[in-house]
């Protein structure tokens, strides 16, 4: 007989370089929140791969690394979390959630995968060629070896399928746009996160206009009025709105049919550099795409970077706030957003236009607070946790099937 006090919702947030995942209490009877059994990353390199994986309430995180081979795939990754858990833990995996990057015009957040889904998203890897196979892999790899596994995906495009249509269409002949070439936007589960947490920290903010900066390796931007998407800087692929780690942000097109035309380049090898020599790490000269990197180095090359970056972010907060009419508030999250605070509070002093007043005393309302508090425009950093975005989701999606 199943011991339902031991069943958990694995969910995988699988990148190119790792794989984050985190495991839930999954007993939908017991469905209240949920509650989070710890947080952990496979790490991928040549040599090997390592898992961590931090239990909550816990100090110190479990350890353990696999050599070259035994672990050079997903399929063999994914093979070493699964009997990871059922040896150091006891738990039993009942069920899978997933980070998908594309979903297409698809409205809903979470879809339980079978054979028709599973043949869409496969159909939209040419739309996100850099991420989309990757979110699909570990799918693919439970329906093989955990056929009876229940399978969630849950999309980063679908909180943004409220945009109208003036902020999905592109310039282009009316027949490309029917074809599906338009703005779909990305990070959304990030977004969706946030608006759900912004009433915590700002009530006005979270009913009126707010602007959120998803800052990480790939960043955007998001306008949303009442917690809902009105505006994104992403549009039909992860490449476009701010620079970068590796992307370009906002580019002239004319610069592509120049690097085709006059330079020679071939199709795949324009992608590779759009995808993975632009950005941060192309700005810098190849000094790295980490913005703490740049931020130690004393280069001038790391420095433009940063200043480069910087300047995007607050060019395209003057873009969502006209969208938006106005703003109210300003949200960062994700890695850069959260962490390096040099680079956000130059944002900050970038946006003193939009009546935004940083905070310069610590202790006013806590760290969490960026503005003064008669600022116009308040500002805040806030976390965010797409890995518990998916598992509301999914644990819905499981107790109304169960």
């Amino acid at each position: 007989m199943t011991d339902v006090s031991r069943q958990v919702l694995l969910v995988l947030n699988a990148g190119s370089s790792n794989m984050k995942f985190s495991l839930y209490q999954a007993n939908p009877d017991a469905w209240s929140g949920p509650q989070c059994y710890g947080h952990g990353v496979f790490e991928l390199t040549l040599e090997q791969s390592t898992l961590v994986f931090q239990r909550t309430g816990s100090q110190s995180p479990d350890q353990q690394q696999w050599p070259r081979g035994v672990a050079s795939s997903r399929q063999g990754t994914l093979l070493n979390l699964m009997q990871w858990i059922e040896q150091h833990t006891d738990w039993q995996v009942c069920a899978a959630a997933h980070r998908v990057v594309h979903g297409g015009l698809r409205a809903e957040a979470v879809c339980r995968v079978d054979p028709g889904l599973m043949a869409e998203m496969e159909a939209l890897t040419p739309l996100a060629p850099l991420h989309q196979g990757q979110c699909l892999l570990p799918i693919s790899y439970l329906i093989d070896e955990h056929p009876r596994m229940p399978q969630f995906a849950c999309f980063d495009t679908a909180f943004h399928q409220t945009l109208a249509p003036q902020e999905y269409t592109f310039g282009l002949p009316r027949a490309l746009s029917e074809q599906g070439l338009r703005r779909y936007g990305f990070h959304g589960l990030s977004y969706e996160y946030i608006a759900s947490v912004l009433p915590d920290y700002d009530k006005k903010a979270a009913r009126g206009r707010t602007i959120v900066a998803h800052l990480g390796n790939g960043a955007s931007l998001c306008a949303m009025n009442n917690g809902v998407s009105r505006a994104t800087t992403m549009g039909f692929s992860t490449l476009d709105g701010v620079l970068m780690g590796t992307r370009p942000g906002r580019l002239d097109p004319g610069v592509l049919l120049y690097l085709m035309r006059e330079r020679g380049l071939s199709v795949k090898t324009l992608e590779h550099l759009l995808y993975h020599e632009c950005g941060l790490v192309g700005v810098s000269g190849g000094i790295g795409s980490d913005m703490r990197v740049l931020a130690s180095s004393p280069a001038p090359e790391a420095k433009e970077a940063i200043a480069l970056f910087v300047h995007s972010v607050v060019r395209e907060i003057g873009t969502m706030a006209a969208a938006l009419g106005g703003v109210d508030a300003l949200v960062f999250t994700a890695g850069i957003g959260e962490h390096a605070v040099g680079v956000r509070n130059a944002i900050l002093d970038g946006c003193r236009w939009l009546g935004l007043q940083p905070k310069t005393d610590d202790t006013l309302e806590g760290p969490l607070r960026l503005s003064c508090l008669g600022s116009a425009v308040s500002a805040w950093v806030i976390p965010t946790d797409e890995n518990l975005m998916m598992a509301r989701h999914a644990l819905r999606a499981l107790r109304e099937t169960a």
